[in-house]
């Protein structure tokens, strides 16, 4: 999968979001649906955004904190 070695850093706005967790979007860090295309079993990681802020979205895949980056990625 593609996954990258470092997060995604965005600007989020409030609202609900769904984060890759495949690795497989083409609009990361947001699902685009690959994940049921590619049959990767996996779903994305639902979250609520309360407020305007800016935030680090894993894309290594391995964080435990999805869709969160923990610094995994330096690990590897």
């Amino acid at each position: 999968m593609p996954y990258e070695n470092n997060p995604n850093i965005v600007d989020e706005t409030p609202g609900k979001k769904f984060y890759c967790v495949c690795g497989e979007s083409s609009k990361k860090p947001y699902c685009d649906g690959s994940h049921e295309k590619l049959d990767t079993d996996k779903i994305p990681k639902e979250f609520e955004v309360s407020e305007a802020k800016r935030m680090a979205i894993c894309d290594c895949g391995q964080s435990s904190k999805l869709p969160f980056c923990d610094g995994t990625h330096t690990k590897l």
